[in-house]
């Protein structure tokens, strides 16, 4: 798995890509950038927001339950000090379908998809004590 961000040159605009060929754009708000994209912080919680939803609807299929539409939604608390860390994040799933849903498997696939699941929880919920992150530079 392999992603990367290159700087347009133009303020704080970023082109991000992955190794299957697709591509989004990161940008700060003003005054910093134009606000052409999401900012990185932003990216981190859609990129959770996204990797719980896949896990719950896959549950929440499994166990039969009438899903027909699945929102997640983040919002998140941040340290004012750099690095400006998420110091809590809250996710809410808004579930709808055709039927009734059996709230003990429904609160179980948020739970599971939340707290076992997501490799972003995951690391996120690892801290600075789980996942190292290695760098080295290249002048081209």
């Amino acid at each position: 798995m392999a992603a990367s961000a290159r700087w347009s040159g133009d303020r704080f605009q970023f082109q991000l890509g992955d190794d299957g060929g697709h591509t989004a754009m990161s940008d700060e708000g003003p005054p910093l950038g134009e606000g052409n994209g999401m900012t990185p912080a932003n990216l981190l919680l859609a990129a959770l927001c996204a990797c719980t939803g896949i896990t719950a609807v896959s549950l929440l299929r499994k166990m039969k339950q009438p899903l027909k539409a699945l929102t997640v939604r983040a919002e998140g608390d941040r340290q004012p000090d750099w690095p400006k860390a998420f110091t809590e994040i809250r996710l809410v799933y808004e579930i709808s379908g055709e039927g009734a849903f059996d709230d003990a498997l429904v609160r179980k696939a948020t739970r599971l998809a939340t707290k076992r699941y997501c490799a972003v929880g995951g690391t996120i919920e690892l801290g600075q004590g789980g996942c190292q992150i290695r760098f080295t530079h290249r002048i081209v």
